[in-house]
């Protein structure tokens, strides 16, 4: 490692590094704003400012920008020297002329890169008094306020969403002092990673629009490290929260970024950041609920559905109790239904209630099916699961019928990085270092060989793909197998084994492909794989795994693949069970068989919208089956109008508890604040409801009994830990409410929180004694370990100087790097196991002149819970019918038409909508959308047009 002195003092230093980073890797204090870990070096602001010195005798030495200087072994440099000092000084004087003087209004005050900065510079007067530019904002939809007077024109927004995001509708506009930094008119911001500018804006130019509904200031906001609940990536977060008083119990504020270097880095997509508002929704369940008995007038609502009431809780967890007493003595039987978006305590906890033999999954068959297929695959000793920083550096990248850009968002941005490492290893041939960002991009050349295959096009990746293809499952599954012939023949001939007969055949253009991108990936030094669960078919899956497996022998080492799963635990749930059990229609089956026989059975729903599982007549006839339906959830849902009684879950924010995401990583998130009401987390009522008189007075010492002993989360993850071999190392993804910091907690409000002795004045003159936390390392209150460096776990990250997002760098292990004190994420202990052959063998075979009915995902809109999310719901779209111009003009469909399809699990109607980036063949239907939740269970599917209903033609000169 070079050694450089600066200011008189040595210091070891990565070779090949700036100046800048550098001296922030070294903790010391240098001010700038262009240069982003994440984005490298412009020398666009010239603030970074520094004197080098030829050699010791050097007395008066040159000024450099520390952001476009590479470390040399011996050199001296100063921060401190006055030409330095001044030099920036006036730089920041210059881009004060123009900035408003509105820190005490300002969104971003208290977290304001510029105000650091400023103040780091010793710029405390201005001297300025003529005009100041003014400019006119913009609207930019309903996540981003626009305030472009406020603007330094560091370029860091343009660069991050243009050259790092890959969005084209965000542009640096005029020149000289009179840059604007906006669209080329109002609209929504397209991309899907828009909210990362108002972290990466140094200023408050873009703020978050949904935190500005309910306002607070930073150091009044409570945090605490979570986990995203909208996706499998398993990005990590920090909500803030504070006590609310508009009577509407908005506590949770905002979601921001918390740096993981392995899962998310810098930047998380705009479905993680805004779809919290959930947790505020008016359709909150916030006390528990129990159906009304008596006759009241009917409505013309169906029949089925039940109108409700509040309950006291202990009226609740007794008949609760005693439902549980009759199930020990026979007289009835508890079914519970777990769910993948809540955490693995829960789960275990209704698994432990009711017994492994009466809990399933939550999920369709298929869908169950889709994530034991993955599990299999992830179990080859040949598979590597690569974090984002792996995909980032892959040199060759495959991507099978998944789309990514909305499935695993944080993936596809982790895959756009990767497209540029042509250009990387160009620039290393050059001795050009990777941090001169603009002196990179301008070297010619083709992107990272990047294959997308789909039955719809990847919108997200189609500018940087080498080669994108439009086809039918059938077409990729055997695209795919062939392609795993090819690699394993060495570029020699095709096996031609049993796997192959029957497969369908290629189009033309996946024929002249497949000897192109065998060649391509054999040639490869780090190939990638990315596959999931999206497009609902196993034998995508099967063959992507096949494929890896297939480069893996090739090379010698594992082959990374990673393969997206749908939900925040999917992969989490998954492990209850052997594959072909828990599923949903088992359930529906077993209830169906034993209906006159068996006693009346209670189903426990946990946190789980049954309808979007499956079909809505399987659902209601699931219900009809039950004489009693307990509901634990977050929101009114669907499942509400059929339940008996409801008890009030926590959201994630409000809650602690353990989640595995896509890549079989074991994330630990922490109560952020309390929730209103009555609210908590469902395994704590079934604690509860065991815990009950009329439970123990019955004398329960079964299965039930284990959870009398839980008081605390970390003992129900010792439980589960000590009950599934694959979660034996669980209680390694967090400290236990044991852990202290020099006999102290850490503390979840910052240190210059205020009024929080006048939060209840309006209630009650007196001070209310703040709440402890018994469950948790944290407190909810200042007192505690505040610094962020003391531990991981530290969420509000502060530090000396340094009030904004770009503290982080205090805390990592060199800029860019690991968090000082984390210890490597666990990961499930499965069982190593060779995929097995039948698992790659293929069934899926669509027939000459057959539509397929394929599911295609929403970034806005398919999201269980963002659905609930004020911002996020009015971006949602109507689900329609996709079909290709050439399937559109065969079938006599018109734009607007209504297509009546019928598929083996009923009939559906849908207005269609013609689209060049549909596959021949395929009939595109968005879902996970509320207005028709259960379209996810019937697909995908083949599909017959029973009925064409095209719109009347309009005359011309008619007004439509």
């Amino acid at each position: 490692m070079p050694t450089i002195t600066i200011d008189g003092r040595q210091y070891e230093v990565e070779e090949g590094q700036n100046l800048l980073a550098s001296c922030l890797s070294q903790g010391l204090n240098l001010p700038y704003f262009c240069w982003h870990p994440a984005m490298g070096s412009v020398g666009a602001c010239r603030q970074c400012a520094i004197i080098e010195y030829k050699d010791s005798d050097d007395e008066q030495g040159k000024l450099v920008m520390g952001c476009m200087t590479q470390v040399r072994d011996g050199g001296i440099y100063s921060l401190a020297a006055q030409p330095a000092q001044e030099f920036r000084g006036a730089v920041i004087e210059d881009l004060m002329t123009n900035h408003p003087h509105d820190c005490p209004v300002c969104e971003e005050g208290g977290e304001c890169h510029l105000q650091d900065m400023t103040e780091m510079s010793g710029h405390t007067y201005r001297r300025f008094r003529g005009l100041k530019r003014t400019h006119r904002n913009q609207y930019l939809g309903p996540f981003i306020n626009h305030e472009m007077n406020r603007c330094i024109a560091c370029y860091r927004c343009v660069r991050f969403y243009r050259d790092y995001a890959g969005g084209d509708d965000l542009e640096a506009l005029g020149r000289n002092n009179q840059v604007y930094f906006g669209r080329q008119c109002d609209g929504k911001l397209e991309n899907g990673f828009s909210g990362n500018l108002v972290e990466v804006c140094p200023t408050g130019v873009f703020t978050d629009q949904t935190f500005s509904r309910h306002f607070v200031r930073k150091w009044d906001l409570q945090t605490a490290p979570s986990v995203c609940e909208h996706c499998g990536v398993g990005c990590n977060t920090a909500p803030g929260a504070r006590m609310d008083f508009s009577s509407r119990d908005e506590n949770l504020r905002r979601v921001v970024n918390l740096y993981n270097r392995d899962i998310n880095g810098y930047f998380i997509c705009d479905r993680g950041r805004f779809g919290y508002e959930y947790a505020n929704s008016d359709l909150r369940i916030k006390n528990v609920l129990i159906a009304r008995r008596e006759q009241v007038i009917e409505t013309t609502g169906r029949r089925k559905d039940k109108l409700h009431r509040e309950i006291e809780p202990p009226a609740a967890l007794e008949l609760l109790a005693s439902a549980i007493v009759d199930a020990q003595r026979g007289r009835r039987r508890l079914v519970g239904v777990g769910s993948p978006r809540t955490s693995l305590e829960n789960n275990f906890a209704l698994r432990q209630l009711v017994g492994p033999g009466n809990f399933f999954a939550g999920l369709g068959a298929r869908d169950l099916e889709l994530l034991h297929t993955l599990d299999r695959i992830q179990r080859d000793p040949r598979i590597s699961i690569p974090t984002m920083p792996d995909i980032e550096d892959a040199d060759a990248i495959l991507v099978l019928d998944e789309e990514i850009g909305r499935t695993a968002p944080r993936v596809a941005l982790a895959v756009r990085q990767a497209a540029r490492n042509q250009q990387r290893d160009h620039a290393r041939e050059l001795k050009i270092p990777l941090w001169q960002d603009a002196s990179v991009r301008q070297l010619r050349g083709e992107n990272t060989p990047i294959f997308v295959l789909g039955s719809s096009a990847s919108t997200s990746l189609e500018d940087i793909a080498r080669e994108q293809r439009l086809a039918s499952p059938a077409a990729i599954a055997s695209f795919a197998g062939r392609l795993a012939e090819l690699i394993t023949a060495a570029n020699g001939p095709t096996t031609g084994d049993e796997a192959g007969s029957g497969r369908t055949p290629l189009p033309e253009d996946l024929e002249k492909l497949l000897r192109g991108v065998a060649d391509t990936l054999l040639s490869a030094r780090r190939p990638l794989v990315i596959s999931g669960c999206g497009s609902g078919e196993p034998d995508i899956l099967a063959a992507a795994g096949k494929l890896a497996t297939a480069l893996a022998d090739k090379q010698g080492s594992p082959c990374a693949t990673y393969l997206a799963c749908p939900e925040a635990n999917s992969l989490g749930l998954a492990q209850f069970f052997e594959p072909g059990e828990g599923t949903l229609e088992q359930l529906l089956e077993d209830l169906r068989e034993r209906d006159s026989v068996d006693p009346p059975v209670t189903l426990l729903v946990l946190e789980n919208d049954l309808y979007r599982r499956l079909p809505t007549a399987a659902v209601e006839a699931l219900f009809d089956r039950a004489a009693e339906v307990v509901l634990f959830d977050s929101l009114l849902q669907p499942c509400s109008r059929r339940a008996d009684l409801v008890f009030p879950a926590a959201a994630t924010p409000e809650s602690q508890g353990t989640l595995v995401n896509s890549a079989g990583m074991l994330q630990r998130h922490y109560m952020v604040y309390e929730g209103s009401g009555y609210i908590q987390e469902s395994w704590r009522w079934l604690v509860d409801a065991v815990n009950d008189p009329a439970c123990r007075e019955a004398g329960i010492d079964t299965s039930p009994a284990l959870l009398r002993q839980w008081q605390h989360c970390h003992e129900v993850t010792a439980a589960i830990a000590a009950a599934l071999p694959c979660f034996r190392n669980l209680t390694e993804a967090g400290p236990d409410e044991n852990f202290r910091i020099e006999g102290m907690k850490l503390a979840r409000q910052s240190h210059r929180v205020s009024g929080r002795t006048a939060n209840r004045a309006h209630l009650h003159v007196a001070e209310q004694a703040p709440l402890t936390d018994p469950d948790s390392p944290f407190t909810f209150t200042m007192e505690g370990v505040q610094y962020a460096g003391a531990s991981p776990l530290q969420a509000n990250i502060w530090s000396p100087g340094w009030n904004s997002n770009q503290a982080i760098h205090k805390f990592q292990q060199g800029v860019g790097g690991p968090r000082r004190g984390r210890e490597p994420i666990p990961r499930l202990q499965r069982e190593p196991a060779p995929m097995p052959a039948w698992l790659a063998r293929e069934k899926l075979v669509q027939e000459p002149g057959q539509m397929y009915l394929a599911p295609t995902w929403q970034l806005f809109g398919s999201g269980e819970l963002s659905n609930y999310s004020e911002a996020i719901a009015g971006l949602t779209d109507a689900p329609c019918a996709q079909l290709s111009a050439a399937d559109a003009g065969a079938l006599g469909v018109a734009p607007g038409a209504r297509l009546q399809l019928r598929l083996p699990g009923g009939e559906i109607t849908l207005p269609a909508s013609v689209s060049d980036h549909i596959a021949p063949g395929v009939i595109a239907v968005p879902v996970g959308l509320r207005e028709a939740p259960d379209l996810a269970a019937l697909l995908p599917a083949a599909a017959e047009i029973a009925r064409i209903e095209n719109p009347e033609p309009v005359e011309p000169g008619e007004s439509v």
